[in-house]
C-alpha cells in the first residue's frame, strides 16, 4: 500500500503547549508546584500529566494547587455582562493593593469567592483595625519611650504558632488571619505594656510580610504630607489652648475632608489616614 503524506498547517493544542513549555523554559521534567483553576483539572491538567509522564516516566508535578473561581455579585465575571473588574480598576478606586490581597486571603484558595462592594467594605474595616493598632504602637513609642527587656511574652509565641500551623495546613489563610486578629485584639488590651507592644509590632510585621502585605498607609497622591498634617495639628492644639474652639473644629473638619482622622487624648492628638 502506497503511503500518502499529508501536510497540515496549524499549531499544537494548548494541552501539549503547556507540557513542552514547562520542560523547555523551566528546564525541568518535574515541576515542584503546578497551580490553576479548578475548572482546569479536566481535561487540561489530566492531559498535561498523560503527555509529560508518558514521555519522561517521571511525575509531572509534585504538588497541585487548584483555586476556586471568582464571581461578581453571584455571577461569573464577564465583559459582556459589564461586571468585569481589573486589578488596575480596583487600585484606581481604592488606592491600596493590600485591600485586595486581604479580600482574597479571607477565603481559602481552593474555595470559590464572590466579589461584592459590601465584602470590600468589610475587608476595609478589617484592614483599618490592623493599621490603627500599628499606628497606636508607633505613637505610643514616641509618647512613652521605655527600655524594652528581653522578656518573652507567652501569648505572642502561641499566636505565632497558630499562624504557622494554619499555613502548614494547606495554606489555610482564613485561620492564619484569625491568628493575626487575635494578636490585634490582645495587643489593644495591653497597650500599656512596652514589651508586649514591641513584640506584637515585630510579629505583626513578620506575619503580614509572609502574606505579602505592608503596614504603611501613605494615602493616594495629592494628599497632605505627614509634615503638613503635623503642622495643622499643632495649629489646632494652639487654638484649643486659647479656647478658640471654632478654629479647632474647623481644622478637624479640614483634615477629615482631606482623609485624616484625629483622635484626641489627654494632652495630645494622634492621627491616621482614611483607607
Amino acid at each position: 500500500m502506497k503511503k500518502i503524506k499529508i501536510k497540515i498547517s496549524g499549531r499544537p493544542g494548548w494541552h501539549i503547549e503547556c507540557s513542552t513549555m514547562s520542560m523547555k523554559y523551566l528546564k525541568t521534567e518535574t515541576l515542584d508546584i503546578h497551580a490553576g483553576g479548578r475548572d482546569l483539572i479536566f481535561p487540561h491538567h489530566e492531559n498535561e500529566i498523560a503527555q509529560a509522564e508518558a514521555l519522561t516516566g517521571k511525575p509531572f508535578a509534585n504538588y497541585w494547587i487548584h483555586h476556586g473561581l471568582l464571581t461578581i455579585n453571584g455571577e461569573k465575571m464577564s465583559k459582556s455582562l459589564g461586571n468585569f473588574v481589573t486589578i488596575k480598576d480596583f487600585i484606581d478606586k481604592y488606592k491600596k493593593a493590600d485591600l485586595l490581597k486581604l479580600f482574597f486571603l479571607f477565603a481559602h484558595y481552593s474555595h470559590p469567592i464572590d466579589y461584592t462592594e459590601e465584602k470590600i467594605e468589610e475587608t476595609k474595616q478589617a484592614l483599618e483595625r490592623i493599621i490603627i493598632l500599628y499606628k497606636k504602637i508607633e505613637d505610643r513609642g514616641t509618647i512613652y519611650p521605655a527600655l524594652v527587656t528581653s522578656k518573652q511574652i507567652k501569648e505572642i509565641g502561641e499566636i505565632k504558632n497558630k499562624f504557622i500551623e494554619a499555613m502548614d495546613d494547606d495554606f489555610n489563610t482564613p485561620r492564619a488571619l484569625a491568628a493575626i486578629f487575635d494578636l490585634v485584639n490582645l495587643t489593644n488590651k495591653n497597650l500599656g505594656d512596652c514589651d508586649f507592644c514591641e513584640q506584637a509590632k515585630t510579629l505583626l510585621e513578620e506575619l503580614l510580610g509572609i502574606l505579602g502585605m505592608s503596614l504603611k498607609w501613605s494615602g493616594p497622591s495629592g494628599q497632605m504630607s505627614d509634615e503638613e498634617i503635623e503642622a495643622k495639628i499643632q495649629e489646632r492644639n494652639n487654638a484649643r489652648k486659647e479656647k478658640n474652639y471654632a478654629l479647632s473644629d474647623a481644622i478637624r473638619k479640614e483634615l477629615e475632608e482631606k482623609g485624616v482622622i484625629l483622635e484626641d487624648k489627654k494632652g495630645n492628638s494622634t492621627w491616621r489616614r482614611k483607607l
